[in-house]
């Protein structure tokens, strides 16, 4: 029971005996446990080096509090598994400088074909146990029957942190709006801006996939970037954008707007114009123009872009 703190079964046996019949000797306690006393007596000083017992007078020896005496052996522990985890970290470096070193091409694998694309896209998306940093623009290389809610919402369930920056063109997408609201209501962390330079995932800071192309070829071959300065370029990319885009499903419920107009408010803060708005909402562009005309008046903005800034000031994006 007491192994994971470095007491061995013998030990932890000798322990118990102690704690039952305590200030006694190790001719004793051989006689409880029946084992040969020289080997008691190996087990004491070895309780008494882990701060379990401590000899006292006459050659016996007493049991500490099991309680301070095991929490402190806890905290030895846990220091001595963060120094590992520490020099795990320092030999994975050493391990990947030499792998540079030896076989550079090692670290940037390149993938073609859009079902193998998408096999090892999913790979490394459904492994993620931490983080998953994603630019998401068109196109995609994904089945027509993908189903965006049913591949996240696990990711999301156990934990993992979704930082996703949507281009506008991406959340124009039929219906990708409302998935994408939908998602951040079960804690996916999504912003948007109106263009992004190309398809990128980043996975646990542990390995990223880049389009090789931004253009309509982009889901025609990808890189797999593993740990190097490459990748640390990518990561720094990805966090000054996320910085730049604006969050989307973050704002409070705005007061005295309807529902539709709260949606409205919400596909103007991603960017859209008006036509895509209607398009979106299923609307005509009147109905729009009216519904971002009484936005602007309860906002008391003259323009759009007055709009979107008192919007922003009362938290309403």
């Amino acid at each position: 029971m007491l192994r994971a703190l470095g007491v061995t079964a013998f030990d932890e046996r000798v322990y118990r005996a102690l704690l039952r019949w305590p200030d006694t000797t190790a001719a004793d306690l051989a006689s409880i446990v029946d084992y040969d006393v020289r080997r008691i007596g190996g087990a004491l000083s070895r309780l008494a080096g882990l701060g379990l017992a401590r000899p006292t007078e006459e050659d016996r020896y007493a049991p500490n509090d099991p309680d301070p005496a095991l929490e402190a052996l806890v905290h030895r522990r846990e220091a001595e598994l963060h120094a590992a985890r520490t020099a795990a970290v320092e030999l994975a470096a050493d391990f990947r400088i030499g792998r540079l070193r030896a076989d550079p091409a090692q670290l940037v694998e390149v993938v073609t074909g859009r079902d193998e694309i998408y096999r090892r896209t999913m790979e490394l998306y459904q492994g993620a146990t931490r983080e998953i940093m994603a630019f998401e623009r068109p196109p995609y290389a994904v089945p027509s029957d993908f189903d965006e809610l049913a591949a996240e919402l696990p990711l999301l369930e156990r934990g993992v942190v979704l930082r996703i920056v949507y281009s506008a063109e991406a959340l124009a997408a039929r219906d990708k709006f409302d998935t994408v609201s939908t998602l951040t209501r079960h804690g996916e962390r999504a912003r948007t801006l109106p263009d992004l330079p190309q398809k990128l995932m980043i996975v646990d800071g542990r390995a990223a996939r880049v389009s090789l192309a931004s253009d309509e070829y982009a889901t025609e071959s990808v890189a797999i970037i593993r740990p190097s300065g490459l990748l640390d370029a990518l990561i720094a990319l990805f966090e000054a954008y996320w910085e730049r885009a604006h969050p989307i499903g973050e704002g409070r419920t705005p007061p005295g707007l309807t529902e539709d107009e709260t949606k409205v408010l919400a596909l103007l803060g991603a960017g859209f114009k008006d036509e895509a708005i209607a398009r979106h909402l299923r609307t005509s562009m009147r109905t729009t123009g009216r519904r971002i005309v009484r936005i602007m008046e309860l906002l008391g903005s003259s323009t759009r872009f007055q709009a979107g800034a008192q919007a922003a000031r009362r938290g309403w994006l």
